[in-house]
């Protein structure tokens, strides 16, 4: 973090406390957050900032969440709930409408929409209590019923001006009356006002959250699904619940895992990891590859063509513990078997396969043109040069969202971010290799912004594959393929001029063709967000952003995005009018057809982080998004939100508990939510999913892949069956294109048979689809090469077209319907029929997770204990240096936790076989025993007992939050086992077993391959080397917390591990805040040796060299830096400063503006231009400018100071006085202000209070000199 020079530089520790949780297994520390993030966090409440309507959405939403446990409880709760509801001024309209349209009915499925909802305020709320048990007559059972406010603005027009005008979207789920399962969906408009005339609304008792009541009610669409029996049926226990590690591995969730690994093995996991389906074994059947975090082995599971998958990830050699994001089945060599193409976070790994699911690894398969700039997250494949070889695309991302603190730089401005690193591609040489051909290519144009999922597809129908990339952040890149150009192939980013850039957060890519028309249309994932569309909304969002921009972050917020394939070269954005824009925060988004209709549906899968507690969404987009600079510029306010958001998630929630989304097709261009009446509606932080035929029956199941929650994987049968409903399953191999026939496009004109709206007569139609071969599509995820072609009620396949990707084209007429179609290119077809379609009343087979991770860790890497001196109950002295020479055991326990208790007798009766082995041991009580005689009985006990000084309890809790990914609260009793050296070689959990402690300290000298073997709890294989341990998270939260010490040893050890630019430039700053500046001096100069560029390295040097009077090299070192980024608000105030000092006030002025007009919110650089205008005697804009400082910072204690000097020079005394007064009990530590309030006290005639004064400053800081010269001066007189 930057830090900002001024012309008087102070620092507060906060002194950190530590409580026991009300759980008392758990020592949970109240560690301070850092002075920097404090203003931030403050802000979590809604309301607090400049958006004062999200209080009031808040409130709101605790009455409507009373209406959702109300409908899930029955209708009497209903009932009392709608009553309290509505005000006793109500009016509503209906909230069905007297006609609906039928969206479609294909077998067991019915849709209907609303056509005219009545808008007339004819209902009293007497009346209208009977509107919601109407609107839900055909459900037996509410399973959900979400309220999500999308909009809210003031009500002009309502009697109280606290009114409030809300959109809220809908969404009720549950078992149906008559049919199977029931989903409502639509939008209310609502009006709402508290019911005080105070325009708050009165506190309440009990469920009643606030006193908001409704006052206008009104639906404004609607949508019914009904599904008379089960579509899609759950069969994840049957088909993957035999295989060992599907209970112990997949069936435990990421957030259990990395609670138990050691944190120098992985990073922490966002739950990025894909499924992948391929035929690995050549048996025709898909089976499926699972990605995991570094540490768990992926898993290949073969199906066994009987619905059930067995696990031979070990036999296959694939048990890859790297950090894996996706997979992707393809045969590199075209031998005829599917090699297996791997994106771990640090490298690409590429597994041979011998036509018998035995893979061999081939070392530096991928060769990069420069060094990875960051980390993998997906890839793609194609036939890019149509050379017969498929080629590779890889996304690449910079992870600054999450636990972890060591991240790299924020995305600014949020809305275009162009500081992203690299996307890659790959050529296939045709002999093992992949060379990195990006920039030769024409690819490196538009190549920095956050990639995050690519799908290719021949969208222009020229015969050459063109790439599609989602970016978070931004737009989208459509790399047209121009084909060979020069004797090369070349790409050109065409997205802005054929209409797709798409600002949003893109995540994930796809084609498909979802109008019939044989064009290739465009559906990329974002992000619907309800706090984000509220927030850009509001007038105080971004109020110096041009209109333009504002719109831009309001598209952010909006959803996906479906773009039409005009055929001329363009698209045309149809998202809005085909209702295809909700996906919540979507990942893998892409087609299938359920149905098989012929017509292509979306799933979208979602969700980011569901733990306990409150949702930050709202936080996030008005802390942080709405802190976007307009242009790039470090150490903004903007980058100090996102480490407020990243700490907030060590454990915290965003965008949690949303359920996933399906939109079926309804054949004239618009699509309708069905998620809940197929059973889809997982609430399931999902990443990706995959289409298969698990069956063999025609249609399309799939496999959902969501690593946050247990099940990991999650299978599903499609069971939808409908009369005279027909597919085709075609699979086809290349032998002059690729053997995979990756980009192969397959065309199927039937003579097709659709229900007519009049009649309900089938009526001949004639109909086309076409589909597309890919690898990689979505996000994270490998569908089938098996394309699954619906044909609705079609009577006869009049022609299927194969346009093979070498450019040959094959024809065939009359294929039989309902079969299995083999093409190989050049030879004729051979077809077979599929399988009876599954029975549709087949019971689900939901996965049990009972497992639980292991209760013992072995670490890789030892981690030093701390220190620590302290007497034991016997008043015996106890070190842990003592403990050294030999292997030790520390317990960390508690006498009032009947669990911890038991583990110390354990130890206690073990005591004297620990002896025998040479084993220390000790025992560290968070808290002192009951009672004196407790005292004297633990005294006697054969293993030392010791109570933990504050500083020691504070020194352990933190240690045992970085042994682990995670940051987990100590829990007690945890048993650490140390080296001779003092490190913790394992931790035990929850128990004592001193013979297996003994027989591991027998086992810790132990060569690497063996420690790391150990420390996993499956078999398997790293493939990249394993980094040293980072030990700068954990020195910076030492630092935080007071630990100086502590902090510098652990920073040290980070350097020395990592002598980066960066560690060494996070040294230097750290080095700084303990004021030992000679060695971060050296550490910033280390840093610039080695990154000349670094322009934060360059500011902070430039801060200690001005500390310490060498004005000309601070002057050239922030020069320096504002070379390296212009736009660096930091750089420009400390250089004004500096220029300042040197007598250089206009060109101070000009740099203090500039930096204010890229960052208005910047306390430090208005008060510097207050001292400006206060040096040339403009008292008046003085004053303006620390007013503005204080207003933006009220704990700004150096405004305050400077603006009561100003009060003071206009005769203002008693203003002065009263300012600072307010001033030092905000920011009690600002030292100065005690000074200059006792001089204008003294000044005063008021000696007795100035004395006071300086008395209060000295209780604080009994050696501060001013104060003491002072006090002797005044007390002579």
């Amino acid at each position: 973090m930057t830090r900002v020079l001024r012309l008087s530089l102070l620092f507060a520790v906060c002194a950190g406390t530590a409580a026991q949780s009300q759980e008392k297994h758990i020592y949970s520390p109240a560690l301070p957050s850092p002075e920097s993030l404090q203003s931030f966090l403050k802000q979590v409440e809604p309301g607090s900032d400049a958006f004062p309507l999200e209080r009031d959405v808040r409130e709101i939403e605790g009455r409507l969440r009373e209406l959702s446990d109300a409908m899930r409880s029955g209708p009497t709760r209903t009932a009392a709930v709608i009553a309290r509801l509505l005000d006793p001024d109500f009016r509503g309209a209906r909230l069905l409408p007297v006609e609906s349209a039928a969206g479609g009915q294909v077998g067991p499925l019915e849709v209907e929409r609303a056509k005219d909802l009545p808008r007339d305020l004819t209902l009293d709320a007497r009346a209208f209590s009977a509107e919601l048990p109407r609107l839900i007559h055909d459900l037996r059972d509410v399973e959900v019923a979400e309220f999500l406010i999308t909009t809210i603005e003031p009500d002009g027009a309502a009697d109280s001006p606290a009114g409030v005008r809300t959109t809220t979207r809908y969404d009720i789920v549950g078992a149906g009356t008559t049919a199977y399962r029931v989903e409502h969906v639509g939008e209310w408009e609502m009006t709402w006002r508290p019911s005080t005339s105070s325009g708050r609304p009165e506190p309440v008792e009990g469920r009643q959250a606030s006193g908001w009541r409704v006052v206008r009610w009104t639906a404004a669409s609607h949508v019914v699904s009904r599904a008379r029996s089960r579509i899609f049926t759950e069969i994840t226990e049957a088909a993957l619940g035999r295989n060992d590690s599907f209970r112990r591995q997949l069936g435990i969730d990421l957030d259990s895992w990395m609670a138990t690994f050691d944190s120098v093995l992985t990073r922490d996991s966002n739950g990025h990891h894909g499924v992948s389906v391929g035929d690995a074994d050549g048996d025709g059947l898909d089976d499926l590859y699972v990605a995991q975090p570094a540490g768990l082995p992926n898993r290949l599971y073969r199906n066994r063509g009987d619905g059930t998958f067995e696990d031979i990830t070990d036999a296959a050699g694939v048990g890859v513990l790297d950090d894996t994001a996706q997979s992707l089945f393809a045969d590199v060599d075209n031998d005829g078997d599917e090699d297996l193409v791997l994106a771990t976070a640090t490298q690409l790994l590429l597994f041979i396969n011998d036509g018998k699911a035995h893979f061999t690894v081939i070392p530096d398969a991928f060769h990069f043109a420069r060094p990875l700039q960051g980390v993998l997250t997906s890839i793609a494949m194609a036939d890019y040069d149509r050379d017969g070889f498929l080629d590779l695309y890889v996304c690449v991302y910079s992870y600054f969202f999450g636990a972890g603190e060591d991240k790299a730089g924020t995305p600014a401005p949020y809305y275009d971010a162009r500081n992203g690193p690299p996307g890659v591609l790959f050529r296939n040489d045709g002999h093992g290799r992949f060379v990195d051909v990006t920039a030769r290519t024409g690819l490196d144009a538009g190549n920095d912004r956050y990639h995050f999922a690519a799908a290719w597809a021949d969208y222009d129908g020229d015969g050459w594959p063109d790439l599609l990339v989602a970016n978070d952040f931004g737009t989208k890149n459509l790399y047209r393929n121009l084909g060979l150009r020069d004797g090369r192939v070349m790409f050109e980013d065409v997205a802005a001029s054929v209409g797709v850039l798409d600002h949003g957060a893109g995540m994930s890519a796809a084609f498909l063709d979802y109008d019939n028309d044989g064009r290739l249309d465009i559906y990329t994932g974002n992000m619907w967000s309800a706090p984000g569309r509220r927030v850009t909304s509001a007038p105080a969002f971004m109020p110096d952003a041009t209109p333009d921009v504002r719109a831009l972050y309001r598209r952010h917020a909006r959803g996906n995005a479906l773009f039409r394939n005009l055929g001329n070269g363009r698209f045309e954005d149809r998202t809005l009018a085909a209702h295809a824009e909700l996906g919540r925060w979507a990942w893998c988004s892409d087609a299938l057809d359920f149905d098989n209709d012929g017509w292509d549906d979306l799933y979208i899968v979602n969700g980011m982080l569901t733990r306990s507690g409150e949702d930050l969404e709202g936080f996030f987009w008005r802390q942080v998004v709405a802190r976007s600079p307009p242009a790039r510029a470090p150490g903004t306010a903007y980058d100090d939100a996102w480490r407020a958001m990243n700490q907030l998630l060590i454990h915290g929630s965003i965008a949690s508990h949303q359920r996933n989304v399906f939109l079926r097709n309804d054949g004239h261009g618009g699509f309708d939510e069905v998620s809940g009446a197929l059973g889809l509606d997982l609430d399931q932080d999902g990443r990706s999913f995959a289409t298969l035929d698990v069956d063999g029956d025609g249609d399309q199941d799939l496999v959902v892949m969501a690593a946050r929650q247990a099940p990991q994987l999650r299978v599903f049968r499609n069971d939808f069956e409908a009369p005279h409903t027909a597919s085709l399953a075609v699979r086809l191999a290349g032998t002059k294109s690729n053997r995979d026939a990756i980009g192969a496009r397959v065309i199927v004109e039937i003579d097709r048979m659709r229900p007519s709206t009049s009649s309900g007569r089938p009526e001949p139609v004639e109909g086309r689809r076409t589909k597309i071969v890919q690898a990689g599509s979505g996000f994270l995820s490998q569908h089938s090469k098996e394309l699954i072609i619906g044909l609705g009620a079609s009577e006869r396949v009049v022609k299927l077209t194969v346009e093979w990707p070498a450019g040959g084209t094959q024809t065939f007429a009359d294929v039989p319907l309902n079969s299995r179609v083999r093409i190989v290119e050049g030879s004729d077809i051979r077809t077979e029929a599929l399988a009876r379609r599954s029975a549709g009343n087949a019971p689900p087979s939901v996965a049990r997770t009972t497992a639980s991770p292991p209760a013992a860790t072995w670490m890789y890497e030892p981690f030093p204990a701390p220190d620590f001196s302290l007497r034991d109950l016997s008043g015996a002295p106890r070190s842990l240096a003592s403990l050294r020479g030999k292997p030790a055991v520390v317990l960390l326990w508690s006498f009032d936790v009947a669990a911890a208790r038991a583990a110390f007798d354990a130890l206690s009766r073990g005591a004297g076989a620990l002896g025998q082995a040479g084993v220390g041991a000790i025992a560290i009580a968070i808290d002192d025993p009951r009672d004196e005689a407790s005292r004297r009985m633990f005294a006697g006990a054969p293993v030392p007992v010791v109570v933990a000084s504050p500083e020691v309890r504070l020194s352990y809790a933190i240690l045992t939050r970085h042994l682990f990914m995670n940051r987990q609260d100590l829990r007690l009793p945890t048993c650490l086992l140390l080296d001779a050296v003092s490190g913790v070689v394992k931790v035990y959990r929850d128990r004592v077993d001193v013979a297996e402690i003994v027989k591991d300290a027998a086992a810790i000298d132990a060569p690497p391959d063996e420690r790391l073997a150990r420390a996993v709890p499956f078999a398997g294989a790293f493939y990249s080397g394993l980094p040293l341990r980072n030990y700068l998270p954990y020195g910076r939260e030492l630092l935080d917390q007071g630990l100086d010490a502590a902090a510098v040893v652990a920073f040290e050890r980070a350097a020395q591990a990592n002598p980066g630019a960066s560690t060494l430039y996070r040294l230097g700053a750290l080095l700084v805040r303990t004021g030992r500046t000679a060695p971060a001096r050296s550490a910033f100069e280390r840093a610039l040796a080695l990154q000349p560029d670094l322009a934060e390295a360059s500011n902070d040097l430039g801060t200690l060299l001005a500390q310490g009077g060498d004005l000309e090299g601070a002057i050239a070192r922030f020069r320096a830096a504002l070379a390296s980024i212009p736009e660096y608000p930091d750089a420009l105030n400390n250089l004004g400063y500096a220029l300042l000092l040197t007598g250089h006030d206009d060109e101070a002025r000009g740099l203090y503006e500039k930096a204010l007009a890229l960052q208005p919110d910047f306390p430090e650089a208005l008060n510097n231009l207050g001292l400006l205008y206060g040096r040339s005697g403009d008292m008046v804009r003085a004053e303006r400018y620390f007013r503005d400082a204080l207003g933006r910072r009220p704990d700004y204690g150096e405004a305050a100071n400077n603006l009561a000097l100003v009060l003071v020079s206009k005769g203002e005394s008693d203003a002065a006085v009263s300012l600072l007064e307010g001033a030092l009990k905000r920011t009690p530590a600002y030292e100065e202000g005690y000074v200059t309030l006792a001089k204008i006290y003294y000044r005063a005639g008021r000696t007795s209070e100035a004395v006071a004064v300086l008395e209060r400053l000295l209780q604080r800081n009994p050696r501060h000199a001013v104060a003491l010269e002072l006090l002797r001066q005044w007390k002579k007189r």
